[in-house]
């Protein structure tokens, strides 16, 4: 199974054609626009299926399958409250729940960002149990942790621990939180203001079935987003 996650800043219709080369099954794209604003464009011939979530057609997160190989579907338990963090059935080749996440600043800043996902994954906890994925931007680092929140990304990632699930990067680069080697996001696009924000976890089972992982480099990618996606291949 193939998955990339990339922050595409809008207009995904007019990139889709540079993602295509990964050659992946399952698409997490925060910062997509809705799928009618894809009606004229012949590049809605790649798509297999398109899930999307959104208050502005064109800003949401879409979650997209690019092959028959993957049917996703919204998990029953969905709670909308946590808009940008979707919990999903994936089946096809290989059976898991994915969350789909795009972390974002509130109006209650105590709840934004991390705040946002610790909430939402404590509130799912009993799907945390099944093999699972969770891919997406999560505008997060272990560096922020100084900034109160409800809750922090270490602590985040010692739930998710808890359950057996851990960051495919960090596994893969054998690296830790806060003191990556590889960015995901330039802010303002500058290349002398790296950080790492942008994850894909998984469960231990599938972990061990990790084989390769890429970053984005700034100068291939910089051009189209402020973010670089990060693919993941796992083999069943």
């Amino acid at each position: 199974m193939k998955l990339v996650t990339w922050n595409a800043a809008m207009r995904f219709r007019d990139k889709i054609e540079e993602i295509l080369p990964f050659s992946a099954d399952i698409l997490v794209i925060p910062e997509c626009e809705a799928p009618e604003k894809w009606r004229k464009s012949n590049k809605i011939q790649s798509i297999n299926q398109f899930l999307w979530f959104g208050d502005n057609p064109n800003k949401g997160i879409g979650i997209i399958t690019l092959n028959n190989n993957y049917q996703i579907d919204i998990h029953p338990s969905y709670n909308k409250d946590f808009r940008y963090i979707i919990p999903l059935i994936v089946s096809g080749d290989q059976n898991f729940n994915l969350f789909a996440i795009w972390a974002q600043n509130t109006k209650k800043k105590y709840y934004s960002y991390i705040g946002q996902i610790y909430l939402a994954l404590n509130h799912y906890k009993s799907l945390l149990n099944a093999p699972c994925i969770i891919a997406g931007d999560w505008n997060s680092n272990k560096i922020f942790d100084y900034i109160k929140r409800i809750g922090t990304h270490s602590e985040v990632v010692e739930l998710l621990k808890s359950f057996g699930i851990m960051s495919a990067y960090h596994t893969y680069f054998n690296e830790e939180h806060g003191e990556e080697t590889k960015p995901t996001h330039y802010f303002r696009k500058d290349k002398d203001r790296p950080f790492h924000i942008d994850y894909v976890f998984a469960s231990e089972t599938l972990l061990k079935q990790l084989s390769f992982i890429e970053v984005g480099s700034f100068e291939e990618w910089i051009k189209l987003s402020d973010h670089t996606p990060i693919y993941v291949e796992i083999k069943k």
